[in-house]
């Protein structure tokens, strides 16, 4: 009855329209007030032990430092750099979504934050170069998911922080999956626009120069924040706020496009969505706390276990599992509330939680552009203002086989994952 109360309540609250946030936390409080002697005082206690978390600073550190360089003009400079790299191939401008996504995703660690900086810039270009919208806004749709794999990545930071597993590892082993899955992809907009699309730009080296003259202090960003972190000058946390200052220097004082209401409006915005994710952290934290009072983790592990016969089996089984709940729910809940009962699981089948926590990343991620509650087609959608089922088609789906045989590919050879993390660890 108690398991019953609490999925019910969460779903039934989740279906009338409620925030993830709110679903959660009366999940988590209707049991407990109704079957318990438990006061809801508990619930209040987990929400503050949740979020009273030193790691836990990087996320609104780097939501903040992620919008200062896109206000501050990074993101159409890199947009700019990708271009006179790729731009000259067939189907160019779908590239460059992909390459000026894997940049941008290293500065914001935000999927929807790269859907939105990078697809603002990219749809009304490729519009203007014949590309179909369908095409367009499916492209961008699934470039933006690249943000929460290349590194920094704030599900990456929230796994990490639930899971005791380190956060530096996970961002050096989201880069090597990062760059196959910007690749892959881009080998089915290179197939589509040298079948239908006409190419009109050249390959020119001095506008390559001149463009990564111009980039050069928003690609400086990530050598710095990364090899910060990697060569032991400063820790994640640490880097964030370093990531802020360097935000505010080059937006300011070099390419001097922030101003003060810009940064106001920055500040704003920051903090609504640190409160969003936090809000969501609390809560998952919540609801997991009344899962393990009554061993629901342990239940679930022990029937994984029980009908999973190796490593293979158990991936494919957590795939599925991934796969469903990132269609109806957000990355950041998800990982919250599925870490703690999926990591204890990894040393029975001797998974390494690094190569783990990435491949459920990228599960999640995939996701985010999955009808029919994928975020990313919402925010594609939003920039020609279309409905959702224009971003819906069948490039989005050919996008996606792309990045599910990836997938497939680092649970088989996790060691595409593992290699950074075990070279420079």
């Amino acid at each position: 009855m108690f398991v019953f109360i609490i999925f019910f309540t969460f779903i039934i609250v989740a279906i009338i329209g409620a925030p993830i946030a709110i679903a959660l936390t009366m999940g988590a409080g209707v049991p407990l007030f109704f079957l318990t002697q438990n006061d809801l005082v508990v619930i209040v206690q987990r929400f503050f032990n949740a979020v009273n978390v030193y790691s836990l600073l990087a996320i609104p550190l780097f939501v903040l430092s992620g919008a200062l360089l896109d206000r501050g003009g990074v993101s159409k400079r890199l947009v700019r750099f990708a271009n006179s790299l790729v731009g000259w191939l067939p189907g160019g401008l779908a590239i460059v979504a992909f390459l000026a996504s894997a940049f941008f995703g290293a500065i914001s660690g935000s999927s929807l934050a790269t859907v939105a900086a990078i697809g603002a810039i990219l749809v009304p270009s490729m519009l203007e170069e014949g590309y179909p919208l369908d095409f367009s806004l499916a492209t961008v749709a699934s470039a933006g998911w690249l943000g929460i794999i290349i590194p920094p990545s704030i599900p990456m930071i929230l796994y990490g922080t639930s899971s005791s597993v380190s956060v530096g590892g996970l961002f050096l082993g989201g880069f090597i999956p990062g760059a196959l899955l910007a690749a892959g992809m881009s080998a089915y907009a290179f197939y589509y626009g040298k079948r239908y699309l006409k190419i009109t730009k050249r390959f020119s080296l001095r506008e390559i120069g001149t463009s990564f003259v111009d980039a050069i202090w928003a690609l400086g960003m990530p050598l710095i924040i990364l090899g910060g972190i990697y060569g032991g000058v400063f820790t994640p946390t640490e880097a964030a706020a370093v990531a802020c200052l360097y935000g505010l220097l080059v937006g300011f004082f070099i390419y001097k496009e922030l101003t003060f209401k810009i940064f106001r409006d920055i500040l704003n915005n920051s903090v609504v969505t640190t409160a969003f994710i936090m809000f969501v952290v609390a809560a998952a934290t919540a609801f997991g706390y009344v899962m393990t009072m009554e061993m629901i983790p342990t239940k679930v592990a022990n029937y994984i276990i029980s009908i999973a016969s190796g490593s293979g089996s158990f991936m494919a089984l957590v795939t599925v599992l991934l796969l469903i709940v990132g269609t109806f729910m957000d990355t950041a809940p998800a990982v919250m509330i599925l870490s703690p009962i999926l990591v204890p699981i990894l040393p029975t089948y001797n998974i390494s939680p690094i190569a783990f926590g990435v491949i459920m990343v990228i599960n999640l991620g995939i996701g985010q552009i999955t009808p029919p509650v994928g975020m990313n087609l919402y925010v594609a959608a939003s920039i020609k203002k279309v409905p959702v089922a224009t971003v819906v088609n069948k490039h989005l789906w050919c996008y996606m086989a792309c990045a599910f045989v990836l997938m497939v590919l680092f649970m088989i050879f996790p060691d595409i994952i593992l290699f950074l993390p075990r070279m420079l660890s």
